[in-house]
């Protein structure tokens, strides 16, 4: 068994924690944890993100949150898409969640002559220290190479359906 020195030094890890944001490190935090792959229904997905909008909401409510967001509103401070693959996982495709408007979603996803699989949520939350931009991530459902390539994909080329 190796045995770690104590040097006094601070991880990399820490040091860039250390480096962040406020709105960064809630980021990293909505997107941590385990996962754990399951198949989602549509209404299942919807729920899930009325859930995730809910909790970055009320993060964002939050004491450690007042200096840079005074009332955060949902679409002007933070945002959900829901990521869905058609049949075949030949494309990705999103839905921006709008609260209050689940059956329409509901309706425009899974409705006669529809048929996707939800593979997970993207969420987008403004960062005032970062020049206001949008600071994206996403919380899939499934562990798989397809999706997890898929979902990254877009966030790099910063098509998630937020901005």
């Amino acid at each position: 068994m190796m045995v770690r020195a104590q040097t006094g030094t601070k991880s990399r890890q820490k040091l860039a924690a250390e480096k962040m944001t406020p709105v960064q490190r809630l980021a990293r935090a909505l997107q941590s944890g385990q996962l754990k792959s399951e198949l989602r229904t549509m209404p299942e997905a919807i729920h899930m993100a009325h859930a995730l909008a809910m909790q970055i909401g009320n993060a964002l409510k939050m004491p450690e949150y007042a200096n840079e967001f005074k009332k955060p509103t949902y679409a002007e401070h933070y945002h959900v898409a829901i990521a869905y693959m058609t049949p075949d996982l030949s494309m990705l495709s999103t839905w921006p969640y709008e609260p209050g408007k689940e059956a329409e979603i509901q309706q425009q996803l899974s409705g006669p002559g529809k048929c996707c699989i939800p593979v997970g949520l993207f969420f987008g939350i403004r960062d005032p220290k970062q020049g206001a931009g949008w600071l994206s991530g996403a919380r899939p459902f499934l562990n798989t190479p397809l999706v997890i390539m898929a979902l990254k994909q877009r966030l790099e080329e910063n098509t998630i359906g937020i901005n």
